[in-house]
């Protein structure tokens, strides 16, 4: 009986070296203990900068494992004393001479960060209202009429009418009727118009328009022009069931407007949600909805302005 273990005190069961011992402090080891999980991996100064408390081995920030096992990432496994982590590109720094030693190739990252930008142009300058005012074609010069009775669209009315517009003419079909020189729909292929129409009575006209066109290197199928008076083309149009996402309509300031706005009210030749754009004189008024159409903005710039309808 006096070989037996001693009794513990609290439990009345035998005392067992093996397991821990309780103290003040940190939990001390028995003769063939072990310690926690996290006793076990603590370094020997758990109060560097930088460190977690619960996870004295991680930087603060560091992300799991996809098994969440508590072990660190693959570029965090190794913390230094002064808080910082080492990446793979410090543990590895001659890695990239290595690969292109053994493909006898330059690394495709590293030549395309160094290869050298083309020089930006810089854009033309765009002074005389005889030049396309943006887009691919902008300070490129175009030929006109001399004739008085010709009245070309003024650049600083251009300017404001595809700020306003810009977003409904790329990708879009565009009509310019009473087309003179062609500018208008010039101006808008130049904006990424994929469709230019041209509409002039005029047989000379016509053919300074595709003269413009070949200036400007525009591809026939980007551009197309009607050598028809106003009304029958509409009426042709309206029979075929052709339409334009815009419609510009710019005819000179004593044409008598009524019979064409009879044709537009009904729709004809203007996209469902389309639009219509009426050059008129500054003190002439058109009412708020004609037909199917109705108003929704007007610009006033000098003695011309622009007044636009949208589709319903």
């Amino acid at each position: 009986m006096e070989n037996r273990r001693p009794l513990n005190q609290n439990s009345g069961k035998p005392f067992n070296r093996n397991k821990f011992q309780k103290g003040t402090g940190d939990r001390a080891f028995g003769e063939r203990g072990f310690a926690p999980r996290d006793d076990r991996y603590r370094p020997k100064d758990a109060t560097l900068p930088g460190r977690d408390a619960r996870h004295p081995t991680r930087t603060e920030g560091a992300g799991q494992t996809r098994d969440n096992r508590g072990t660190q990432s693959r570029d965090n496994r190794f913390p230094r004393r002064d808080g910082t982590v080492s990446t793979r590109d410090s543990r590895f720094p001659n890695r990239d001479n290595q690969v292109q030693k053994r493909s006898g190739r330059p690394d495709p990252r590293k030549t395309a960060s160094t290869k050298p930008k083309p020089p930006e142009l810089p854009l033309a300058k765009v002074y005389s209202d005889l030049q396309i005012t943006d887009g691919k074609l902008r300070g490129k010069f175009f030929k006109t009429n001399p004739s008085p009775k010709l009245r070309n669209t003024s650049r600083k009315l251009r300017e404001v009418m595809f700020k306003i517009i810009l977003r409904r003419v790329r990708g879009k079909r565009f009509l310019d009727i009473c087309a003179g020189s062609g500018v208008i729909a010039i101006e808008a292929i130049s904006r990424g118009a994929l469709l230019g129409s041209f509409v002039e009575r005029s047989a000379k006209m016509c053919s300074l328009i595709r003269n413009n066109m070949a200036e400007m290197e525009i591809k026939p199928g980007h551009g197309e022009v009607f050598e028809l008076e106003v009304v029958p083309f509409l009426k042709q149009m309206e029979k075929r069931r052709r339409f334009w996402d815009v419609v510009y309509f710019g005819a000179p300031f004593d044409t008598n407007y009524d019979e064409a706005l009879e044709y537009f009210g009904r729709g004809a030749c203007i996209e469902s949600k389309g639009m219509l754009i009426i050059e008129h004189h500054a003190e002439m008024f058109f009412p708020e909805k004609l037909g199917r159409l109705r108003r929704w903005r007007v610009v006033v710039e000098s003695d011309s302005a622009l007044s636009f309808y949208e589709k319903v």
